[in-house]
């Protein structure tokens, strides 16, 4: 039996009202909560994104006025040695780096590949013509140089045309990362005028030949092949 809540009138179950002061009956079992609205809008708003084109010119922008800045600075205040040549490069090197990335649809990857080694050439001739020799270029930085990004062609180029596999890339950047180590060891012996053979180079690229023989083992055994890629998810 309830009551009414306003004059203690008994009421019967299925009133509405109470018959002697009209007040509303309300079961509180069946009260429905009313969902508050939220402070914050509904719909959410859209970032537009960033075009290449003007980050491109942002980019070039900020690097050129960090190079002149440096080379108004090295004319005019500090002018003691020329400081401000290999900032100047290192701006043009980000430069010349950055910048294909962000038009990767338009340049070409070997383009972009010959743009960057010829950078890093001319940023470390640049930086020779601030050393009292520039045998250490010739004979040194510029043929590791040339041996990486041979290196770095070949690798990306077997990615483009044999296989873009998780395990064939594996593949391609141990055969490549032991060839680098050799080369860069034969390289730095014969410009120290040292004896032609492999030391710490030999156990790189035997490490590096293993793990492509185990690749290789894995990449032509078809049941091998899908056990790993279940096993490991991809």
């Amino acid at each position: 039996m309830s009551y009414c809540v306003n004059c203690g009138v008994k009421l019967e179950q299925s009133l509405t009202a109470c018959p002697l002061c009209l007040t509303p009956v309300i079961n509180p079992k069946e009260l429905q909560t009313v969902p508050s609205a939220s402070p914050f809008p509904a719909a959410k708003g859209e970032i537009e994104t960033v075009k290449k084109r003007d980050l491109a010119i942002w980019m070039s922008l900020v690097l050129g006025a960090t190079s002149l800045s440096c080379f108004v600075l090295n004319l005019t205040v500090y002018q003691g040695s020329r400081w401000s040549y290999p900032v100047i490069g290192a701006c043009g090197l980000l430069w010349v780096l950055l910048l294909p990335l962000m038009f990767s649809d338009i340049v070409t990857w070997k383009a972009a590949l010959i743009c960057d080694a010829t950078a890093i050439i001319a940023y470390q001739y640049m930086l020779s013509l601030l050393t009292p020799t520039q045998y250490w270029f010739f004979r040194l930085a510029l043929p590791i140089t040339l041996w990486t990004f041979f290196l770095w062609g070949l690798c990306v180029l077997l990615y483009k045309k044999v296989s873009r596999a998780l395990l064939a890339t594996a593949l391609y950047f141990f055969m490549v990362t032991g060839l680098l180590c050799v080369g860069i060891e034969l390289l730095i012996r014969q410009y120290a005028g040292q004896t032609f053979l492999i030391t710490w180079s030999a156990i790189v690229f035997s490490v590096c030949f293993v793990i492509c023989v185990a690749l290789l083992a894995i990449l032509s055994l078809a049941g091998l092949r899908n056990t790993v890629r279940k096993r490991l998810h991809f």
